[in-house]
């Protein structure tokens, strides 16, 4: 996978992280709180800027009371 591919499917998971978490009426920071993540770190993931670690999607699909794989870009089209 090149830089390009990785960076449209980061924007992709951020503006899916963004769309679940709005439809949960979650701020950032009370996402942010509940996923145990900072603020900082939250705006990143929804920019499209930062590459999540399995433990981090963990605590993201437990703070959104979701299974992992609907984090999953796929799921959402």
């Amino acid at each position: 996978m090149d830089d390009i591919e990785e960076q449209k499917i980061l924007k992709e998971f951020g503006k899916r992280l963004q769309k679940l978490r709005k439809a949960k009426k979650l701020s950032i920071r009370n996402f942010a709180y509940a996923a145990e993540l900072s603020i900082s770190y939250v705006q990143k993931l929804e920019a499209g800027i930062s590459n999540p670690s399995y433990t981090t999607l963990l605590k993201i699909a437990n703070a959104l009371a979701i299974d992992m794989n609907s984090l999953a870009i796929n799921s959402a089209k």
